[in-house]
């Protein structure tokens, strides 16, 4: 039997060691603080059959979206598909119509620039998705962060605060809907308990199809 290489050891407050398969096929541990490593890897050896298998489903996956910023690519925003057009000039320097419009002028450094613009966007629109949930559920984040993270889509802190990674927002809202609801559970619910989805499917009664979804699509919400 083959070592299964480890990628990144993550280690936080938590209180188990969890094991997460990256859309390229990586193994990445999350570990409470003070874990040894000869335990952890002992956890991986034992676990080396489903991350086998975890790995093999991954290859099977849509391949990786690869982007060369070229007229006419596309890009998702919510779910759905919009061509890269790039304009000499426009009302502001990236504006979606029909389509993606990106002002020449900032081809030189466009997928920064396009990553500010998603970001903006998913501040609007995914803090006001929150917000009625919140409303609805009666859980009530301390904070609501967009952030860079490019290994979860959504995270809850210890001090009650939500963060959600821009990346979500080129998916479906209901798939949107489905991170936020998850994180606000995780308010009262700080484990992946069956009380947990137990509370996460009395809100959304069809979250395993949202979460499938997710996990087989992920690696296309790249720019």
């Amino acid at each position: 039997m083959d070592d299964i290489p480890i990628e990144k050891i993550v280690r936080s407050r938590r209180r188990s060691i969890a094991l997460v398969i990256t859309p390229d096929g990586h193994l990445i541990v999350r570990a409470p603080l003070k874990t040894p490593v000869a335990l952890i890897h002992a956890f991986v050896k034992e676990k080396h059959g489903w991350i086998e298998k975890t790995v093999g489903k991954m290859k099977q996956r849509p391949a990786a979206t690869e982007h060369a910023y070229e007229e006419g690519e596309t890009f998702f925003y919510l779910g759905r598909v919009y061509p890269l057009h790039i304009v000499e000039s426009g009302n502001s320097p990236i504006e979606r119509t029909d389509r993606l419009c990106v002002c020449r002028s900032l081809l030189s450094d466009i997928r920064h620039r396009l990553k500010c613009w998603y970001m903006q966007e998913a501040q609007r629109e995914i803090h006001a998705r929150c917000m009625w949930f919140s409303m609805t559920t009666g859980y009530t984040p301390k904070s609501i962060r967009i952030t860079d993270a490019r290994q979860r889509w959504g995270s809850c802190t210890s001090t009650g605060g939500l963060n959600f990674s821009w990346r979500l927002i080129q998916a479906p809202l209901e798939i949107v809907d489905y991170v936020i609801v998850h994180e606000l559970v995780h308010l009262k619910q700080p484990d992946h308990s069956k009380k947990f989805w137990a509370k996460v499917k009395e809100i959304m009664p069809d979250y395993e199809r949202r979460k499938e979804w997710l996990r087989e699509n992920e690696r296309l919400l790249r720019i």
